[in-house]
């Protein structure tokens, strides 16, 4: 049965409105929300958006308000329409459903009566607005500092929902859940989707102060010595011609004046580094296709020890093995370059570096204008798996660049970037409303 609307109405007005001014109010859109087991701000705007108008909420009293005059019959209709179109599962009928957010920004039912999982009509309007303020696990709104992201304890608790569901809620069914994952090599796979703390223990993050700010210092000091080596092999010129000259007469002095010169070490050797390094990473990537995640990151674990890298170090190696077929590597690879994001220390900096330089040199190397014509679509894949937010990506592409190599990726990435810009001002505008 649907639920009632219930409406202020003026003492005077003989067909029952509700009126305050020259705006609708209706009072029990909590109550409403409840019963239907949706937000209630998703029926205000619903209703406002079906008839044309602007809506408010005000969540002290838990009612909307929809901007003109409307009758009490005319919002119980849209309200029955609400119900058919989202809360109603599409094969079975049934009220059965919840709502989530899925990770390419589209809406998802999924029906506890029949089992029916699809996504949500994403050409209405509303549709924007719910994508703008996800539901939360209790049947309200996300707040905004939270919204879009699913806590550790949500997590948590989806994941006994759904073992309490099979019939597995001692410790020995979690036990042996890991050890079955364990001897199948995929259990970081499997697991590492929807639980960061299984991540964390993967690649051994502390996020204290000291560990941040030390791995800040390794970071930086790798970076160093990879950016050195790299210009080394483009035939870069680290010194001018008489400190060349003063470098070959001390070198007859001794070999210790030689590491005082050049604090990065022998070129020769920080090139073997530099292949062993490529070496590795490829034979992990080589894991991650086929399927082993797993064995990847305990690959590419053991190399960020062996050599002093973090996870921008390893970011940049395995760009650096991409070729024409970037973005099918990408999604090949997707699980393995989620976990590396997440354990980034600072993930708006790896986002940066993502953009410049591992991008714009993978698009823009010589005999590869096929990719480069496809940079919109590779930013695409990045930002549909999370690996690049809208901010970074809009920011990158405002502050230009003077090369002639960055202005041809930024011109490429024009279409997506241009995308993103409009969904952005939609999202205001319906702010605003």
């Amino acid at each position: 049965m649907t639920p009632r609307i219930a409406t202020r109405c003026l003492p005077s007005s003989e067909k029952r409105r509700v009126l305050d001014g020259k705006k609708t109010v209706i009072v029990n859109a909590d109550d409403v929300g409840k019963a239907l087991k949706r937000p209630w701000q998703y029926l205000v705007k619903y209703c406002a958006v079906e008839l044309g108008a602007v809506s408010t909420f005000d969540k002290e009293q838990g009612s909307g308000v929809v901007n003109g005059w409307h009758d009490t019959p005319m919002l119980q209709e849209k309200t029955a329409k609400f119900i058919k179109e989202w809360v109603l599962c599409p094969r079975c009928k049934l009220p059965e459903t919840s709502m989530e957010i899925g990770k390419k920004k589209d809406i998802i039912f999924d029906c506890k009566a029949c089992g029916y999982n699809g996504p949500a009509d994403m050409m209405h309007k509303l549709a924007t607005f719910i994508l703008n303020n996800p539901p939360d696990s209790k049947g309200g709104i996300l707040d905004k500092a939270t919204a879009g992201k699913i806590t550790k304890e949500d997590r948590k608790k989806a994941k006994a929902d759904k073992r309490a569901g099979k019939g597995k809620g001692d410790d020995d069914d979690d036990d042996d859940d890991d050890k079955e994952g364990g001897a199948k090599g995929d259990a970081a796979v499997d697991i590492g989707d929807d639980d960061d703390d299984d991540d964390d223990n993967d690649w051994a993050v502390d996020t204290s102060d000291a560990a941040v700010k030390a791995r800040e210092d390794k970071a930086q000091a790798s970076f160093d010595k990879i950016e050195a080596a790299t210009k080394s092999m483009d035939g870069a010129k680290l010194d001018d011609g008489e400190d060349k000259g003063k470098k070959k007469k001390k070198k007859k002095k001794g070999d210790d004046d030689d590491e005082d010169d050049d604090p990065f070490g022998d070129k020769a050797e920080i090139e073997e580094q530099r292949k062993a390094i490529g070496a590795e990473v490829k034979l992990a990537c080589a894991k991650s296709a086929e399927g082993d995640v797993s064995g990847a990151v305990e690959m590419l674990m053991a190399s960020s020890k062996k050599h002093g890298l973090v996870p921008n170090d390893l970011f940049g190696f395995i760009f650096e093995s991409f070729d024409d077929e970037a973005i099918k590597q990408i999604k090949t690879h997707q699980k393995l370059l989620t976990k590396l994001m997440k354990a980034s220390p600072d993930k708006k900096k790896t986002g940066k570096f993502l953009l410049s330089p591992c991008i714009e040199s993978l698009v823009s190397a010589e005999g590869r204008g096929a990719l480069l014509k496809k940079t919109a679509n590779l930013l695409k894949v990045l930002y549909d798996i999370d690996l690049l937010e809208e901010d970074i990506i809009i920011k990158w592409f405002d502050k230009g660049s003077k090369r002639k190599q960055g202005k041809a990726v930024r011109e490429a990435a024009e279409p997506f970037v241009t995308w993103l810009k409009e969904a952005s001002d939609d999202e205001e505008s319906d702010d605003d409303e």
